[in-house]
């Protein structure tokens, strides 16, 4: 409804978008730079950070990247299947049938670590999903494949129980093999702006849609919180449409959030 409204060439605040169309910000060049590095120089690799504060969009970014024999990249995210199932849904992402018994998936793993013409990397995205089977397993995988050049890599990216759950003494071995880290916060209320005008750009919009006071309150409500804030901005754009309104004022939010609770 919005869209030929405020005449947008497409849709502001969507978050199924191309990766050279994702917002860039200081987190996402430094977990850039780090994952950079993982996949020449290190072998584990761990991204952490609150629900919707843009862990996917870096690891979408960083995927985009590896073009070229140089890199066999694989992403999983159905984290919270038992281990077997796990490495079962990693096999078949390699082109391979499954095998009975957890010895013959890792060994279908490794073989096909060592045929690759470049490095596997392996993708896991909701790993604060992992039970403590899989960690072990994963770290177990991981050692099995330290010889071998190029040497299989992993990326676990999850929330902060993650960070929890890898600082138990059961997983010191994995926790100890993790080279690279990053924490992705939630943006400032000055980086809210910024993210706010860029989406309104992006889709054809202008940066004066938005009242400077309506989204310093964006801010506060959704937290910083990139997702919240594209929920957020997407019923203000919806409530000032049907009002016939020009802009996104205060008023309007405040109309917004008296439908649209945030946890």
């Amino acid at each position: 409804m919005f869209l030929s409204h405020f005449k947008f060439t497409s849709q502001p605040f969507a978050e199924r978008v191309t990766a050279e169309a994702l917002w860039q910000d200081d987190r996402m060049q430094q977990g850039l730079a780090r994952l950079r590095y993982l996949a020449e120089h290190a072998t584990v690799g761990l991204i952490t950070g609150p629900s919707g504060v843009g862990k996917s969009v870096l690891l979408k970014r960083f995927l985009h990247e590896l073009s070229g024999p140089r890199w066999e990249p694989v992403y999983l995210h159905l984290t919270h299947l038992p281990a077997a199932g796990l490495f079962k849904l990693l096999v078949s992402k390699l082109g391979e049938v499954p095998r009975r018994g957890k010895d013959r998936l890792f060994q279908q793993i490794l073989d096909k670590a060592r045929q690759a013409e470049g490095a596997l990397l392996v993708v896991l995205d909701e790993a604060h999903l992992l039970d403590g089977d899989a960690l072990t397993d994963i770290r177990l995988l991981i050692s099995s494949a330290l010889d071998d050049t190029p040497p299989l890599k992993v990326v676990l990216a999850g929330q902060e129980p993650l960070r929890h759950t890898l600082r138990q003494s059961l997983h010191t071995a994995l926790l100890n093999r993790i080279a690279v880290r990053q924490h992705l916060s939630p943006l400032s209320k000055p980086e809210t702006a910024t993210y706010i005008d860029f989406q309104l750009k992006q889709a054809g919009g202008s940066e004066k849609l938005f009242e400077d006071s309506t989204k310093a309150l964006i801010h506060d409500y959704s937290g910083g919180i990139p997702r919240q804030i594209n929920n957020l901005a997407t019923a203000c754009l919806l409530q000032a449409a049907a009002e016939n309104a020009a802009r996104v004022s205060e008023p309007i939010l405040r109309q917004t959030l008296g439908e649209f609770q945030l946890p």
